[in-house]
């Protein structure tokens, strides 16, 4: 059963959230996210400055937050080693990550429209929070030798 809530405070103890996005394309990226945590009504990800997530939240603003339960395992694992971006960065490729243009496909997630945003929520997910970037807030200074790693 879906429903729109208006909770007083929100608190998830969730290790993975899979981030849903729209890429330059018109098509739908997703993510696993295992770096976020809840301060009231907002929420902060701790996520690469080079993802295409990061992209498109950059470009969109806009994002789902896809709080997957434990029968949702299997999909978050095919999304694991995955990226939206072409090519994969070299950083990535060192780790074993393949490009995936279809990720919703390749993890078997359903994707359904949203509310509010223009990202796809995806179905087997039991929560979705449709959400829209306030602000961002860089951790650690990009310099020529560490790029290649991040």
């Amino acid at each position: 059963m879906h429903h729109i809530s208006y909770p007083s405070i929100l608190y998830f103890g969730t290790p993975v959230v899979l981030v849903s996005t729209v890429n330059a394309d018109g098509t739908h990226n997703i993510a696993p996210i295992s770096s976020i945590f809840w301060l009231g009504w907002r929420c902060m990800v701790g996520i690469s400055a080079f993802s295409k997530t990061t992209e498109n939240l950059l470009r969109t603003s806009e994002c789902v937050l896809n709080l997957p339960s434990v029968n949702e395992v299997g999909a978050v694992n095919r999304l694991a080693l995955t990226t939206g971006s072409n090519p994969v960065p070299a950083g990535k490729l060192q780790k074993g990550y393949r490009y995936e243009p279809n990720k919703f496909a390749i993890s078997g997630l359903t994707p359904l429209s949203s509310d509010i945003v223009k990202p796809a929520r995806a179905k087997q997910c039991p929560v979705h929070l449709e959400s829209v970037l306030m602000s961002t807030h860089p951790s650690a200074k990009k310099t020529r030798s560490n790029a290649a790693e991040l």
